[in-house]
């Protein structure tokens, strides 16, 4: 789950509207884009704890404020014919002063094929020159940097605010990430930036912009050949034929909500997940999708013009429980693969009877959590894959699928469901060693994903196992002889990585022989600004303070030391910002041998109310 109390500390506006509606009498309060209301009791109490300007958190309704402004400055932006000095009105300060908004020097930083990736050299030009001054000076810098930077059409900008100091003098520090990205005549462009902002503020007004300075800047322009993008969205035409596509994939979660009885398993973070295998033989991958509870999961086999066709019925993998993830892998060693899925508190482990997809339950077991990600390797080199389940919200009595769990404490929770290494003994008939090879250490840990590897180079497979609300774990496989063994070495090697892990994925990025690791965490604005204010937490230690920032923080890149350990080399690879990263990936995309970083984010998609 992400990161609840790193959320924007703003008022909901229907439950102030509500709050505010229900009482007439009492104290009199104020709140943005509502008329005064008065009133008392409860309800004013209840008013207080969600306005940040009355319950101590002073800075983040000044962040409010200040986003605001951003959000008229991005729109400013996107406007085709410029800026003016009056639409700065209200905005940039007479005292404003910025030096160019493209910096120079900008450096290649990657030219291939169409693809180019350019870069500004921080200290390399010296300090930058304020020569923009006042309105019609952030009038002029920001067309300036519009013309230099050859915008196209099709603008869409986006300032986030995500660290803010107000001082005693009415003045404010804040830190902004700046990506615009526009798209004309077969060329695409992106612009990140980070600027560093001050701000005037007033009690009667909204904050004035006084300064920008240019922190990070970088350019990314791509030349479609022939018209075409790098990528594209072929979804359609491979399962647009299917009903499953028009009658279930195009609807959301909420309109299943709707419709379907909450104890059937469906929930708003949708954790459901696919694999990807040959299951007919036929040697083209074909599909496997996990669906919400009430949903049935699908197969679909590939044709060999590439498009799918809805295999679920014959299959008979059809199954309508709550379920997380699948794996396609030769569990029997027939030349076929199989199917392991996990099933809310359950593992259920499918026969590929023929090799042709069709399948029955040939085992299947329940779980001491429910089960979010699954990960296979032949860990006591028998020649049989085994499983590893990892456990998110722990199995007990009235459990529902779906629920959110109670992690205690939130920044280093322990008490999640188990995670459990399941030996396949052949015969179908797998057992849980997770004790007998030490893997039950740190192990209830609100797991999210794990994957194997020899990251140590000797000879065996270790563990890796991205963790939601606190540190992850690393288990080095120190088997010695016939016995499998695992020791938890996190710490001792500098990777727990204290955050919301999501997904974890192996690679040498850089090629010197030795596997990296990079895992995919929540980037929050809001706790990044909350964490680092003085009454953030007030009263604990320094440590515990900056484990909740570092939760904010975002990605993390680590890089074998080739002796067996890591150093962090994220914020020097520029690797943090995935923004709410739920998986990552290392992958070749353009085939120059280096692998590059995928990563699929985001959350709620619709328009900002100003409401949680």
């Amino acid at each position: 789950m992400p990161p609840r109390l790193l959320l924007p500390l703003l008022v909901p506006a229907t439950l102030v509207g509500t709050l505010l509606a229900q009482e007439e009498t009492g104290d009199l309060i104020t709140a943005p884009g509502l008329e005064q209301k008065r009133y008392i009791g409860p309800l004013r109490d209840a008013y207080n704890r969600i306005d940040p300007s009355k319950d101590g958190w002073e800075s983040e309704a000044l962040s409010a404020e200040v986003s605001s402004q951003l959000s008229v400055l991005g729109e400013l932006l996107e406007t085709a014919g410029g800026v003016m000095a009056a639409d700065l009105e209200g905005l940039a300060g007479r005292e404003f002063s910025c030096g160019s908004l493209r910096p120079a020097p900008l450096i290649p930083a990657f030219d291939e094929g169409g693809f180019k990736v350019r870069r500004f050299a921080a200290g390399a030009g010296g300090a930058q020159e304020r020569v923009h001054l006042g309105p019609g000076g952030c009038a002029t810098a920001l067309n300036k940097w519009m013309k230099a930077a050859r915008w196209g059409e099709n603008i869409h900008a986006k300032l986030k605010l995500f660290r803010i100091e107000e001082r005693p003098d009415r003045r404010a520090s804040a830190q902004v990430l700046c990506t615009i990205t526009s798209h004309s005549k077969g060329v695409r462009k992106q612009i990140n930036a980070t600027w560093g902002c001050r701000w005037k503020t007033a009690e009667d007004a909204l904050p004035e912009l006084l300064q920008i300075t240019v922190v990070d800047y970088e350019e990314v322009e791509v030349v479609e050949a022939e018209g075409q993008p790098l990528f594209s969205d072929v979804t359609d035409s491979i399962l647009g034929k299917t009903k499953a596509w028009k009658e279930q994939f195009l609807h959301s979660s909420d309109y299943w909500r709707l419709r379907l009885p909450r104890d059937f398993g469906l929930d708003v973070v949708a954790n459901h997940g696919f694999a990807i295998g040959d299951l007919n033989g036929d040697k083209l991958e074909d599909l496997y999708v996990c669906q919400q509870g009430g949903l049935p999961n699908r197969l679909f086999l590939q044709n060999t013009d590439g498009t799918l066709t809805d295999y679920t019925s014959e299959s008979k993998t059809g199954w309508l429980d709550y379920c997380a993830s699948a794996l396609i892998v030769d569990l029997d060693n027939d030349g076929d693969k199989d199917l392991v899925i996990s099933q809310d508190f359950r593992i259920l482990f499918m026969d590929n009877l023929d090799g042709k997809g069709h399948f029955e339950l040939a085992f299947g077991i329940g779980t001491k959590g429910q089960t979010f990600s699954l990960a296979a390797a032949d860990v006591d080199r028998d020649g049989l894959l085994d499983i590893y389940s990892c456990g998110y919200n722990p199995a007990a009595a009235g459990a529902r699928s779906g629920a959110m769990g109670e992690p205690t404490p939130f920044h280093d929770a322990n008490n999640g469901g188990a995670n459990i290494l399941w030996r396949n003994g052949g015969n179908w008939e797998f057992f849980d060693v997770t004790a007998a090879v030490g893997l039950d250490i740190n192990n209830r840990r609100f797991s999210f994903c794990a994957s194997w590897e020899d990251y140590d180079n000797d000879g065996d497979l270790d563990l890796y196992v991205a963790n939601d609300y606190g540190r992850n774990c690393l288990y080095r496989n120190d088997s010695d002889g016939g016995k499998i063994f695992f020791r938890e070495v996190s710490e001792a090697l500098g990777v727990q990585d204290t955050s919301a892990g999501m997904s974890t994925n192996w690679a040498d990025f850089n090629r010197d022989g030795w596997m990296d690791l990079y895992v995919s965490n929540m980037f929050s604005g809001a706790g990044n600004r909350i964490t680092y204010q003085r009454q953030f937490l007030a009263g604990t230690s320094e440590k515990v303070r900056e484990q909740f920032r570092r939760m904010a923080r975002g990605n993390t890149l680590f890089q074998s030391d080739r002796k067996g350990g890591f150093k962090d080399v994220s914020v020097a690879s520029s690797v943090t910002m995935g923004r709410w990263a739920w998986g990552s990936t290392f992958v070749d995309l353009n085939n120059d041998g280096w692998e590059d970083l995928l990563v699929a984010n985001g959350f709620v998609s619709a328009e900002d109310t100003g409401d949680l």
